[in-house]
């Protein structure tokens, strides 16, 4: 039993392991998708943050030349200097500069001089204000074509986990130097390197660009998630698949195993048993013909020389049965292929059994066709299904009844079934019942249903016992389809 249990352990190791592995595949392909879908997401956001840039630059680039054209050179021209501490000269330009942002996002515009203080803003309260620049603006001073930073005010992986984001969340600040338009610099500047007149800081919003981004990721992780659980759960089923079809497999190689083993002690059993048999049936016939011999001789002798004879014919008669079952079980013989007729079989051992049926009131219906038949040997069914009856009689010790019945199914194999209304099967019978020499009478070989049992595996069919839904036995016999009829053989 212990090395059966391992035996089943080591087979169902292999598939064990494919679960294990089922698993860790889920918990790598999960965590690479979220670093794969995390990449992506800083891909994206990286791509979106240039883009933005280029955004901010033209935007900056377009202002510049707004605020020379459209104020610098006015003024310039109608007062000759800029003096933003003059309010027209400031309400123009917050006129100019507030035309070129209506409707885009911007936070905040300042403009600086080369002192870092703040010559204009959107907020008025920032005017004149030298403690706001950042290190961009000093080095647009200095000849950089323009700064970036970007501003938040929370880190991206926390964005990633809240379920929406404020506007202002996310902010991109351009630092641009402000000089004059390139329309106008070769008339002025004769090669003369271009002057920084100011510098511009525009701070562009770029949190709804950062809710399509995180809104991207998280339908990327979602679909590897998806994806991943479907590939696990197909794992899984495959793997429960082939566990259930080793395990049946396993089965029935263990009770191929167990058959095997078991024909094997029955085959050298019953050469044994079939050697004995041959050897006691002569001396036995003997003996019988022998005391039927005396019985006739000395019919006028005195009774008690009869009851011995008589009772030493019967003994070798009951003795020859037995050593016939042994030799019938132990060298089972080849079946013929005739056609046989079953309800013909029925009747015949109905002939030899009706007398006693009706004695103890056994009543037996047999609603067999008439046409109903197989190819096989009719002697040796009679002998199976003489069994049978002779089982159910026995069982029922007393009035009943045996239901007989059987058909054709669609795919051409013979259905007979048998049912009485004795007391049927015990468990451990019916586990039982078909080993040799099991019985549970006090005078019996135990071979009769395995002797039926053989005659129905040499004519290919199968034989299945049961407990009827009503009580009683229940057997019924499976023979395979017939491929043709052949004409009828008769016999004696």
């Amino acid at each position: 039993m212990e090395d059966a249990g391992q035996n089943h352990a080591d087979n169902r190791l292999p598939f064990n392991l494919a679960k294990f592995f089922s698993y860790i595949s889920l918990v790598l392909i999960l965590g690479s998708s979220v670093i794969l879908a995390l990449f992506i997401g800083r891909t994206m956001t990286s791509t979106m943050i240039e883009s933005q840039q280029e955004y901010a630059l033209l935007l900056a680039d377009n202002m510049n030349r707004q605020i020379f054209r459209k104020f610098t050179l006015p003024v310039t021209y109608a007062s000759g200097r800029v003096s933003l501490a003059d309010p027209s000269q400031y309400k123009l330009l917050d006129e100019v500069i507030k035309s070129q942002i209506h409707g885009l996002q911007l936070e905040s515009v300042r403009l600086y001089d080369d002192h870092y203080t703040i010559l204009y803003s959107t907020d008025s309260r920032e005017v004149r204000r030298t403690d706001l620049f950042t290190d961009g603006v000093p080095q647009v001073f200095k000849g950089k074509p323009h700064h970036f930073d970007v501003l938040s005010s929370i880190p991206y992986p926390q964005a990633l986990l809240l379920p929406s984001l404020d506007d202002g969340t996310f902010l991109l600040r351009t630092i641009f130097p402000l000089t004059i338009d390139n329309d106008f610099k070769g008339l002025s500047l004769h090669g003369k390197p271009v002057p920084v007149l100011g510098v511009l800081e525009i701070v562009l919003d770029m949190t709804g660009q950062y809710r399509s981004a995180i809104r991207s990721q998280w339908l990327i992780l979602a679909s590897f998630a998806v994806s991943t659980f479907i590939l696990f759960f197909l794992l899984q089923f495959v793997a429960r698949k082939a566990e259930v079809t080793l395990e049946r497999r396993m089965a029935r190689n263990r009770q191929l195993e167990a058959q095997l083993h078991q024909a094997e002690k029955l085959a050298s059993m019953g050469r044994m048993v079939a050697s004995i048999a041959h050897e006691i049936r002569n001396p036995l016939g003997i003996i019988r013909s022998s005391s039927e011999f005396l019985i006739r001789r000395h019919k006028s002798e005195d009774a008690m020389t009869q009851t011995m004879l008589t009772a030493i014919y019967d003994e070798s008669c009951r003795l020859g049965t037995t050593v016939n079952d042994f030799l019938d079980y132990a060298r089972p013989r080849q079946p013929r292929q005739d056609t046989v007729f079953i309800r013909q079989v029925i009747d015949k051992a109905m002939a030899f059994l009706g007398g006693e049926f009706q004695r103890t009131e056994v009543e037996v219906e047999n609603s067999l066709p008439e046409d109903l038949f197989i190819l096989g040997d009719m002697d040796l069914l009679y002998r199976a299904f003489y069994n049978i009856l002779s089982n159910a009689h026995q069982a029922m010790n007393g009035p009943g009844k045996i239901s007989i019945s059987g058909g054709t199914t669609d795919s051409g194999k013979t259905i007979l079934s048998f049912s009485d209304t004795g007391p049927g099967f015990s468990e451990d019978a019916l586990q039982k019942a078909m080993d040799p020499f099991f019985t549970t009478k006090d005078s019996g070989t135990g071979l009769g249903l395995p002797i039926v049992q053989a005659i129905v595996d040499s004519h290919g069919g199968t034989l299945k016992l049961s407990n009827a839904p009503n009580g009683g036995a229940h057997i019924v016999i499976e023979f395979p389809a017939q491929t043709e009829k052949k004409e009828e053989t008769p016999h004696e």
